[in-house]
């Protein structure tokens, strides 16, 4: 009987070994894509997406796990120049995750004008020259994610491959369209070159780590930013105050948080018409995701200055 248990073990070593995994940084300038990205790699909708920047406010989790290998993606908010205490929290999320990962994939917009320069520095948007310079002092390897060819030329695709090549000793240069899936199945096979052997920290089925409730509130959070213009969004924080589920139905009740009076008057709307437009959004892709029918309740408080007031920021969860 011993020897039948020493044996078993070995053969789930054997197993384990088999198993390749690794954590992946998605790191990028505001706006360049990388939450489509995320979206498109792990096959389901677990970062939200709108054509403003800065949408992403945390670190998410994107698993995809196959027969076995197992990446795990880290998607993080756009990394910029900034003095608002929100934003800096947030910048900071990012920056930070470039010490946590296995492998960080640079996410970039084409640059297919040519510099004078020998190392197209200049050509850069300074936001990417700074992250250039992060990922310098950085031993890890990193993979350039040139994004959005789908917008350019050939000729042009091929100025900003250039371009970017001479700027540093990158593993692997991969050209993809997150919008329209091209190249998407290339990046997945170069990136299963880099994991190590270990055993799977998630399970198959999983996706993320992030809890339902969690995604309904930022799917209520994405919906005010497809909705409201200027400044709105960005004033914005959605906490989920009930979350009860039955087999008929999921009650959720969530506030959505803003700095002044003004703002409030905004999103609620003539006789309440934007936040009824707000809810019926978010209610629809809750739904989805959760595959049940939602009832959703939304309430909107002033909470002066709280993107930059630190006690505000900690009781909302940014740390």
């Amino acid at each position: 009987m011993k020897e039948n248990n020493v044996c078993l073990s070995q053969s789930e070593e054997k197993k384990d070994a088999e198993q390749f995994c690794g954590f992946i940084g998605l790191i990028g300038r505001p706006n360049v894509g990388k939450s489509t990205l995320l979206n498109k790699l792990v096959g389901q909708k677990v970062s939200i997406t709108t054509h403003k920047a800065q949408t992403t406010r945390n670190r998410i989790l994107g698993i995809r796990t196959e027969k076995d290998t197992q990446i795990i993606f880290i998607d993080t908010p756009g990394i910029h120049r900034t003095e608002n205490l929100l934003n800096r929290k947030i910048v900071a999320y990012a920056e930070n995750t470039l010490g946590d990962t296995d492998l960080n994939l640079w996410i970039v917009q084409p640059y297919p004008q040519t510099s004078e320069e020998r190392n197209c520095f200049s050509v850069l948007h300074p936001e990417d020259q700074h992250i250039l310079q992060m990922l310098s002092d950085k031993e890890k390897r990193t993979v350039v994610v040139l994004n959005k060819i789908d917008t350019l030329s050939k000729g042009d695709l091929l100025k900003s491959m250039a371009n970017l090549d001479k700027l540093g000793l990158f593993a692997e240069i991969v050209p993809v369209s997150a919008l329209k899936s091209t190249n998407l199945n290339q990046l997945i096979v170069s990136l299963k070159k880099y994991l190590s052997p270990h055993p799977f920290y998630f399970e198959h089925h999983q996706v993320t780590d992030v809890t339902e409730r969690f995604l309904a509130s930022e799917f209520v959070r994405e919906e005010i930013f497809l909705r409201l213009r200027q400044e709105i969004p960005y004033s914005v924080a959605v906490i989920v105050e009930q979350f009860e589920e039955d087999s008929k139905c999921i009650k959720i009740a969530c506030v959505i948080c803003v700095e002044r009076n003004s703002q409030k008057g905004i999103i609620i709307g003539k006789k309440g018409e934007m936040l009824k437009k707000i809810g019926a959004g978010a209610r629809k892709k809750i739904q989805s995701l959760l595959g049940n029918k939602v009832f959703l309740k939304l309430h909107v408080k002033v909470l002066k200055q709280w993107t930059q007031n630190e006690l505000h920021l900690k009781s909302l969860g940014f740390e």
